[in-house]
């Protein structure tokens, strides 16, 4: 008995590996995905934390971002499986550097031969969605059109059709610049899928595609709260961060309009479902670092699933200080306030510290370095919702920083810029 029913298992797996993953567009000219025979609108997140909860949430899809490793994609591949997930599988693309070139024939070879090994170690996984075939490789923020990239990312596309012609390939961009659509649209033909990385921007996404002239299918692979380069900034030169409630209305405004271009989009990812240090450690993650979900989380909750979750994220209204944004003395006193709303009334704890400023402007999503916490800013303690605030002997560019957790998983936090400024009044 045993042996049937690990014949049979085996036999459903490959059954299930075998289906294509069609984009089809029919008779009034709406594209859809068809997984597993059905009709499927992505509704995604990046990368793979607390699955439990993202299948709560409504999410039916991750995006990953590379496959360098096939083993271990294989393996988050075979967990995406048992939690009831698609994938968007990411084929790293390199970016045009000092060290890869697209005019270099040993260069491209090497990339198309790699890209072929991870393909073919991944084709046949049932949980597979599409390609994603680089992220922003055209360079997250060129200007130049560089054909021999587009060029190259069109054999790249065939290469993997050749490979495999059961799943669609996806290219993604950053933002929404006209002309790298119509770079696809023109040079990369191949390509099946337009992916869009843009923050504030996703409201107009479709209309540039208009302009573009794409009437082919295209996903949001990347929306959430403002981008850093999308905000006001402090005299010297650092982003204000949205808060919390700020951020979740981000993600609707993003979620929104992708929807209602019902046509061409195929659907949504929000980014990113678990912590990152990127400009701060709390700019674009759905999770504090502690794990806490945050008020961004219970949006995308609404939205895909059409259901609130039974706990909700508490949400900081404002933080009243004196330093917010100043350019201060070191050694200076402060006191801070913070008011400080819990949809269910829960008992909060409050959490302050002061962090270094990152002073890492453009990483172009790669890992940026966590900035130091600075000790002794809080001499009566940095717990509860008001606290006595001593500024850095040290001069440069800070945050302070309030991290409130509800006891029931949700958190959020809120940060407040200064700029510690060297004393030059001379000892007597």
């Amino acid at each position: 008995m045993k042996i049937l029913l690990s014949g049979i298992a085996a036999l459903l797996c490959i059954t299930a590996a075998a289906a294509p993953v069609r984009l089809e567009q029919d008779a009034s000219g709406n594209w859809r995905l068809f997984a597993d025979g059905k009709p499927f609108q992505v509704r995604g997140v990046g990368r793979f934390d607390q699955p439990e909860l993202a299948r709560r949430c409504g999410v039916n899809t991750l995006r990953t971002y590379s496959s360098n490793d096939p083993e271990r994609a294989l393996r988050e591949m075979d967990a995406a499986q048992r939690s009831g997930f698609k994938v968007i599988r990411g084929i790293w693309l390199q970016r045009e550097s000092k060290n890869f070139s697209y005019k270099n024939p040993v260069h491209l070879q090497e990339q198309r031969e790699n890209i072929r090994r991870q393909v073919r170690a991944l084709r046949h996984h049932p949980a597979l969605l599409c390609w994603g075939l680089g992220n922003e490789a055209e360079g997250p923020r060129t200007t130049e059109l560089h054909p021999e990239y587009w060029k190259e990312l069109n054999i790249l596309a065939g290469i993997l059709k050749e490979e495999d012609p059961d799943h669609p390939v996806m290219n993604v961009i950053a933002g929404n610049a006209v002309w790298k659509m119509k770079a696809i649209k023109e040079l990369a033909p191949a390509i099946d899928i337009i992916g869009i990385n843009t923050y504030a921007g996703a409201v107009i996404s479709a209309k540039r595609l208009d302009e573009a002239g794409w009437q082919g299918p295209w996903m949001l692979t990347e929306f959430g709260p403002r981008g850093h380069w999308e905000v006001p900034q402090t005299a010297w030169g650092v982003p204000l961060e949205p808060g919390g409630k700020a951020k979740a209305d981000n993600y609707e405004r993003g979620y929104r309009a992708a929807v209602a271009d019902a046509k061409r989009c195929l659907g949504m990812i929000a980014f990113v479902w678990s912590s990152k240090q990127e400009v701060t450690g709390t700019w674009y993650g759905m999770f504090l670092e502690t794990g806490e979900k945050t008020p961004a989380v219970d949006r995308i909750a609404k939205l895909y699933s059409g259901k609130p979750l039974p706990n909700r994220s508490p949400n900081i209204d404002r933080i009243v200080c004196g330093l917010d944004r100043k350019k201060v003395a070191p050694g200076q006193t402060f006191q801070a306030r913070a008011f400080i709303i819990d949809p269910e009334n829960d008992p909060v704890t409050c959490e302050w510290k002061v962090i270094r400023e990152s002073g890492v402007k453009w990483a172009e999503g790669n890992r940026e370095p966590v900035p130091p916490t600075i000790e002794g800013c809080f001499p009566a303690g940095n717990t509860g919702g008001e606290v006595t605030v001593v500024t850095p002997e040290k001069p440069g560019a800070y945050r302070l920083f309030l991290f409130v957790r509800d006891g029931q998983g949700g958190g959020t936090s809120c940060n407040l810029p200064f700029l510690v400024e060297q004393n030059d009044k001379k000892k007597i």
